[in-house]
Parts: C-alpha cells; sequence; structure tokens
C-alpha cells in the first residue's frame, strides 16, 4: 500500500504548496483512492508533481462536510468522470465556524449533492474486501475542546455540530488494518475503539488530523496519547493536530507517531 500526501497545511519542502485542509491518496492492489479533497486545486498541483492520475481515481471519501475537506469536490468531478465519490447524507448540510460571534460558512456547495457520482451514506458501509467505510461514533470520551465553535443547523436554528456527518475510511490489505481519519472530530479515541470493535482486532495504522490544534490543556493531549499506547497501531497524524500538541503527543508515544507533511510518501 503506498499512501502520498497531497494536501496538508505543512509541506516538506517549497516544492510543494501547502493549506489548511487534508487530502490523501492511497493506492492498494484494488483500488487508487483520494481521501478527502482539501479546499482548492492544491491536490491537482502536488498530485502532479508525485505523479498522481486524477482521471484514474476509482474511489473518493470525503470524510465530513467541512470546506477545509471537501471544497475542491467540483473541481474533482470536472477532472474525473467515473469515480464514486462518498459522503454522509448529512455532509452537504449547512456548517459553521463562531468568531468574534459571527458564524461564517465552512459547509460544502450542496449543488454537487445530486451528482451522479455522489453516494450518500448512512451507517457502515462495506464497499468490498478491502474498503469499509466507518461513521455513527456515539462515545465522546477525550472529546476535542477545539470543537467548541463549530456548529450546524437543525430545524432552522444553529446548534453545536454532533458531527453525526463525519466518517473514517478503513482499508484492508493483508495483514495490514490501515484507518483513514479526516479530522476526528468526534475524537480519535473514540473512532479508533469503534474501528477496532467493528474490526474484532486493532487497527494496524492510523492515518489523519486528530483536531486537537486549539486545545490548551496538555493532560487532555497526554491522556489521549497514553490511550493510544493499547495496540501496537503506528500514527501518522497532520493537518489538525497542529504542531504543539504533536510535541506532546511524541512525547508519549515516541516512535510510534510521526508527522506526515504534503510531499510525504508511505509504503505500508
Amino acid at each position: 500500500m503506498i499512501i502520498k500526501v497531497l494536501v496538508e497545511n505543512t509541506a516538506i519542502s517549497t516544492e510543494y504548496g501547502s493549506v489548511h485542509g487534508l487530502c490523501l491518496y492511497v493506492e492498494t492492489a484494488e483500488h487508487k483512492i483520494l481521501f478527502d479533497l482539501g479546499p482548492d486545486k492544491l491536490f491537482l498541483e502536488n498530485a502532479e508533481k508525485l505523479g498522481v492520475k486524477i482521471d484514474e481515481i476509482d474511489t473518493v471519501v470525503i470524510s465530513h462536510g467541512h470546506v477545509d475537506h471537501g471544497g475542491a469536490l467540483g473541481l474533482f468531478l470536472q477532472q474525473n468522470h467515473h469515480a464514486k465519490v462518498y459522503l454522509h447524507k448529512k455532509a452537504f448540510d449547512r456548517h459553521f465556524t463562531k468568531m468574534l460571534g459571527l458564524y461564517i460558512g465552512i459547509g460544502l456547495d450542496d449543488s454537487l449533492a445530486t451528482h451522479e457520482q455522489i453516494v450518500l451514506t448512512e451507517g457502515n458501509l462495506k464497499l468490498d474486501e478491502e474498503l469499509t467505510i466507518i461513521t455513527d461514533v456515539r462515545e465522546r470520551e477525550l472529546y476535542p475542546q477545539s470543537n467548541r465553535n463549530l456548529y450546524t443547523v437543525e430545524n432552522g436554528k444553529k446548534i453545536r455540530d454532533d458531527f453525526s456527518h463525519e466518517q473514517s475510511l478503513l482499508i484492508c490489505e493483508g495483514k495490514h488494518k490501515v484507518l483513514l481519519a479526516g479530522c476526528a472530530h468526534c475524537g480519535i479515541v473514540n473512532i479508533l475503539s469503534k474501528a477496532n470493535r467493528d474490526l474484532g482486532e486493532c487497527v494496524t495504522h492510523v492515518i489523519g488530523g486528530f483536531h486537537i490544534w486549539k486545545d490548551k490543556s496538555p493532560e487532555l493531549v497526554r491522556e489521549i496519547a497514553r490511550r493510544l499506547k493499547g495496540c501496537d497501531t503506528r500514527y501518522y497524524t497532520c493537518h489538525c493536530t497542529g504542531q504543539k500538541n504533536y510535541v506532546l503527543l511524541r512525547e508519549e508515544l515516541k516512535e510510534q507517531i510521526q508527522y506526515v507533511p504534503v510531499g510525504t510518501v508511505l509504503e505500508i
């Protein structure tokens, strides 16, 4: 399995662009996948530099309905006319961040919801023997404080987002069980716990953001790290984990965790 980081907040060199967002390319024995697309055309520019051909992608999974993960959806659909794109049925709901008392829209272009390549999901969905979409994470243990300013709309009123529109992707290839988690708004400990239960064994690798970049409690971050030690899982984190809290995670998890900027190529 090959994973290439196409969009992330940082880059390994000035050769690649970076932006607040996420897009991962994954190549397995059976699939060429994009997990998230980032906010804009950057995924196309970095894909070309990393030898990824967008017209060969057969599967796209967008983790949740925020623009930094799915803002480039329209651009992808212009470039690729056959891949299925999986989003939770609530991903096209209205989503906001609250800053200085103002609600700022961070949702996706809902005009794309009826596009013929879009598949709206609900609950776990097994695509084939390699790919399973995992959602409906109900636990809220060690819940990211960084979620506090994120909202959606229910019955015409803005309410705090419960992230029922969030989904992760489990890729099973041989002995490797790789979990891709976009922002882990539901809490990486909770998502991993559900994936392990659904799988019946420990995930071997986790790749994605942990959404603790604004969390100001070092003890919360350290406790997350201690809980992640439970299995012999390898972690590759990025995006909304934040560099400062990544250092705290690294102090606890040591070689078990690695930060992966744009341009990183992993072979699993």
